[in-house]
């Protein structure tokens, strides 16, 4: 009997979905039961080949990618119907509802869900969609050059008025496009299809903000608003660390604030690495004391033996996964769990062991990983490590710390904590610089204003003489 996991069964399912979609969208409104089974089974195969011999699993597995891609298709769905149905309810433009209903918002719409993930293999099935729906390869390369630029501008900045800004320029290649259609097919309609560019804009602004709004209530989704709101003090489990461990808690502020500036400098998320920095160390609320940010006075680990305390210290980033999951965090928030960590030596409690035992294995003292897979999660490693040795020094001098950044880096690197991040030579050069530059105004030292002199003797004889 085969057997199918979890992920098989779910690609399977969305397959015969998507399929029964783009069977009626290759068949209407011809009404030939034909055209519905036979472009059934052709879709069924032909994305069942797509799932197995390409790299575009994600599409069938991921319910964030499958969820993406039925609401494209409802769109087209939409598109189809009204289009079929247009003669009897508004004006003839026939083609135009393409750039109405589905425009460029596809590309902003998934680019606004898959934060670091591909968007190119959703862009090429929905291609393929218009392609059978509207049988017009004008139609197709104005929707994929219109998306694929629209995309782009959004993921460059990834603020609301780029959005609009995005959607207004994809439309605008899509119209070009439309209209060069219709100077082949019905040279007297481009005036129309010359005025549909305005309306378009107007229509898919409250589409895409409607959709935007809809999709976030799904628990597995998060837009960029739905993500900041995730980080605020609202949600238990950063309540319950600000309770719990108070210490860890001010720390990962510290982090996301550093996190997210570095990251505004470079080709990074800065959102996705402020809230990650937040979440990264969660763990810590199981047994929080043995963590020396959330200690006052004995230190637990006196007691212990430098193998066990190490493991204690590496346990937290097994149960920052366990309330990761518990509490449904989003799976780009779960990595920097922990990537933050990678496989670095726990070096304090390691030489404490090596003084016991020259022979102790190293292995004990080092994190699982994985290492830092993007520049988010390197950017928290190396600023949370930079914070908690910058921490241990006391009253730093500006050479200290910048001695310090710098050989915090320096460690990660010969490590090879970095080698998979994407950050290049230049990149931890800005990071080093900014980072020295952000810590020195943290810890910079106050200035000492000159006293009145009739405060310096109410000091000394404790009345004040006014002369």
């Amino acid at each position: 009997m085969l057997k199918l996991d979890r992920k098989q069964l779910i690609a399977y399912l969305s397959i015969t979905l998507y399929a029964l979609f783009l069977s009626f969208l290759l068949g209407f409104p011809k009404n030939n039961a034909f055209f519905y089974i036979g472009g059934f089974l052709f879709n069924w195969f032909f994305l069942y080949g797509f799932y197995r011999l390409c790299n575009f699993k994600i599409l069938f597995e991921d319910e964030i990618y499958i969820t993406l891609n039925l609401v494209f298709l409802l769109l087209l769905f939409s598109t189809s119907v009204i289009k079929y149905l247009e003669k009897a309810i508004l004006l003839g433009v026939g083609e135009g509802y393409y750039l109405i209903l589905v425009g460029s918002i596809v590309g902003i719409l998934a680019g606004s869900f898959l934060r670091k993930q591909s968007i190119k293999g959703i862009l090429l099935f929905t291609t393929y969609a218009v392609l059978l729906s509207s049988k017009n390869l004008f139609i197709t390369v104005g929707f994929t050059l219109a998306n694929l630029v629209s995309a782009d501008i959004y993921r460059r900045y990834r603020k609301t008025v780029y959005e609009i800004f995005a959607l207004t320029v994809g439309n605008a290649i899509f119209t070009l496009l439309l209209v060069g259609y219709t100077l082949v097919s019905e040279p007297s309609k481009v005036e129309a299809y010359l005025l549909l560019y305005p309306v378009s804009v107007i229509v898919q602004i409250f589409l895409l903000f409607g959709l935007q709004k809809l999709l976030d209530l799904l628990p597995y989704m998060y837009s960029d608003e739905k993500l900041e709101n995730f980080a605020s003090l609202s949600n238990p489990l950063l309540e319950e660390m600000l309770i719990r461990a108070p210490g860890t808690y001010h720390h990962s502020v510290m982090v996301s604030v550093l996190s997210e500036s570095i990251a505004k400098k470079l080709d990074a998320d800065p959102l996705l690495t402020k809230v990650g920095a937040m979440f990264h160390d969660i763990g810590k609320l199981i047994n929080p004391k043995y963590f020396i940010e959330n200690q006052n006075g004995e230190n637990p680990h006196d007691s212990l033996k430098p193998e066990i305390s190490a493991a204690i210290i590496k346990n937290h980033v097994d149960e920052g996964l366990k309330l990761a999951h518990k509490y449904k965090l989003p799976k780009e928030i779960i990595k920097f769990i922990p990537e933050h960590q990678g496989t670095k030596l726990i070096r304090f409690f390691y030489m404490k062991a090596l003084e016991e035992n020259p022979n102790t294995s190293e292995g004990k003292f080092r994190y699982k990983g994985p290492i830092p897979q993007s520049k988010e999660t390197a950017i928290v490693m190396i600023v949370d490590t930079v914070e908690a040795m910058v921490r241990a020094l006391k009253n730093p001098s500006p050479e200290d710390i910048k001695k310090t950044v710098r050989r915090a880096i320096s460690n990660l690197l010969q490590e090879g904590q970095l080698k998979d991040s994407g950050l290049s030579k230049e990149d931890l050069e800005k990071i080093e610089n900014l980072l020295t530059e952000l810590i020195l105004s943290y810890y910079h030292e106050r200035i000492k204003y000159p006293e009145k002199p009739q405060e310096v003797e109410k000091k000394e004889t404790g009345k004040v003489n006014l002369r």
